[in-house]
């Protein structure tokens, strides 16, 4: 495995490599930790297992090089047999390691579905966009007519800071944004405790919702100039998921055409999205 202590000392190299700065990887690092011991300690004392603990194969790649050949694998989405070279192990056993600290990861971030915690303030600068990735021809993609291909689509709620607050569930491409924004309203809890819709920012794929949308240029009759400003300081206030959605996309594995299970998607989505979160809480 590349030397991660020679690598720190390149700080640029690092982050072109994983996406975190070195400091983010150790603070990331000490914070899975005990979710990995956790794991382990469940993995080893099963009901059914009949090797004494210990025994078997000592694995070659402990926790920091495991969390970086992962954080390599989402950033430049290569082959599991070029990311095995890189590691030093097989390329079969690349996605084992993967597996096991994929769900930790998840664990860790936990990025909910519908109910959130927001502040006031919060409730009413909510931005919510959907995003779309090209697919292989597998069970759970779907052909979208926007994109002329293959996709899934996934949708994000952020706030005016570009922290990701909810991720949908990843449907097939031919679902509209109205009908994924119909499936999954978020609720957030006011002082009292009581759940509150939030009425949020949307494009004009959220037109027909409770959305606070832009205004939509009828046929044969040109926008006023107060439409017209009301549409820039819309534009303006929503480009923040936009540079969202281009910060995830860096890392590749949600950029270029998805090669996994469709069934993985999901907690891949969510694992970088909660990245994401973590490097703008380290900033």
């Amino acid at each position: 495995m590349t030397d991660i202590n020679k690598l720190t000392k390149r700080p640029k190299v690092f982050h072109a490599l994983c996406g975190l700065t070195p400091d983010q990887f150790l603070k990331l690092l000490l914070e899975i930790k005990p979710l990995w011991q956790a794991s382990e300690h469940r993995r080893k004392n099963w009901k059914g297992r009949q090797r004494a603990i210990g025994g078997g194969r000592t694995p070659k790649l402990s926790l920091p090089q495991s969390l970086f050949m992962l954080l390599l694998y989402y950033r430049t989405y290569t082959n599991q047999s070029f990311v095995g070279l890189v590691a030093g192990i097989d390329d079969s056993n690349v996605g084992r390691y993967i597996n096991r600290l994929e769900p930790i990861l998840s664990k860790k971030f936990k990025i909910p579905f519908q109910k959130i915690d927001l502040t006031e303030d919060e409730i009413w600068d909510m931005i919510v966009d959907a995003t779309e990735q090209e697919t292989q021809k597998r069970k759970g993609s779907g052909y979208s007519g926007k994109k002329k291909k293959r996709t899934i689509k996934t949708q994000i709620y952020v706030n005016k800071e570009g922290v990701i607050k909810s991720v949908s569930v990843s449907v097939p491409g031919y679902i509209h944004d109205k009908k994924l924004y119909d499936q999954s309203h978020i609720f957030a809890r006011n002082r009292r405790g009581s759940p509150v819709r939030v009425k949020v920012k949307g494009d004009l794929g959220y037109l027909g919702t409770e959305c606070d949308t832009p205004i939509k240029k009828q046929p044969g009759r040109p926008l006023m100039m107060h439409e017209e400003y009301y549409n820039r300081d819309h534009a303006r206030k929503r480009i923040q998921v936009e540079h969202t959605f281009a910060h995830l996309k860096k890392f590749h594995i949600l950029a270029d055409k998805f090669r996994n299970k469709i069934n993985r998607y999901n907690l891949i989505f969510r694992n970088i999205a909660g990245i994401r979160n973590f490097i703008i809480a380290s900033a």
